[in-house]
């Protein structure tokens, strides 16, 4: 329950520390769903391909820039933060 709510934290106070992050990565979102939207309206068949991909995009991109293995680890995570701090 710790670990839980530590994470939850960590995701409340991300658009108050990181705002440009923030915002860039919902503007992403909202430029793919509008995509997505303008292809099914047009009855592309591939829309559902091009939404699931391009929400996938950024989660394969960190991983293939070297997202560490243990990034959900409790322990690792708090200290990691708490040698930020200092």
């Amino acid at each position: 329950m710790t670990g839980f709510l530590y994470f939850l934290g960590n995701t409340l106070r991300w658009p108050a520390l990181k705002p440009k992050e923030f915002f860039s990565l919902h503007a992403y979102f909202t430029i793919i769903y509008l995509i997505t939207y303008t292809l099914s309206k047009n009855e592309v068949n591939q829309s559902n391909l091009v939404f699931t991909l391009g929400i996938l995009a950024p989660l394969l991109i960190a991983i293939g820039q070297g997202l560490p293995v243990n990034c959900l680890d409790f322990k690792s995570s708090l200290t990691k933060e708490l040698s930020q701090e200092s």
